[in-house]
């Protein structure tokens, strides 16, 4: 099964998240700047939540996807205000008729003096078990 991990961060917390997954996945983290260039079954796609909504990079970058090229988006990120998934990065990922992983992980990140060490040694160990879970639906 071919993955790959696509991210974008401001603070580095969604980059540390990424690498984690990627590790699990067997896969490499490159940030959304980066295009898919080749069929993948699994792609794994994270970012943050800003003031409210994801990043404009992001969502550039989920305007150039394939539905022909991507079999099945999973969905991570980390914020410092909401622990909840967030449903823009889902609703543009489906809006280009791509289908979404029930499986989606989401965690605290640090901000200023909230959530210090987040992503932390529990959440990334969480975020494995997401990869697993991710893995096996698409299989």
């Amino acid at each position: 099964m071919k993955t790959t991990v696509r991210y974008y961060t401001r603070s580095g917390n969604t980059k540390k998240l990424a690498e984690a997954i990627a590790k699990e996945a067997g896969a490499e983290a490159k940030e959304c700047s980066a295009p898919l260039t080749e069929p993948v079954d699994l792609l794994f796609l994270g970012g943050s939540v800003y003031w409210g909504g994801i990043d404009k990079n992001l969502r550039q970058f989920i305007a150039q996807l394939d539905k022909e090229k991507v079999k099945c988006v999973a969905v991570f990120g980390t914020s410092a205000l909401k622990k909840e998934p967030d449903l823009e990065l889902e609703k543009l990922v489906r809006e280009k008729g791509i289908p979404v992983s029930r499986h989606s992980f989401h965690c605290w990140g640090a901000f200023a003096a909230m959530h210090k060490g987040h992503p932390d040694s529990d959440d990334l160990k969480q975020a494995a078990n997401f990869v697993q879970a991710a893995l096996n639906e698409v299989k």
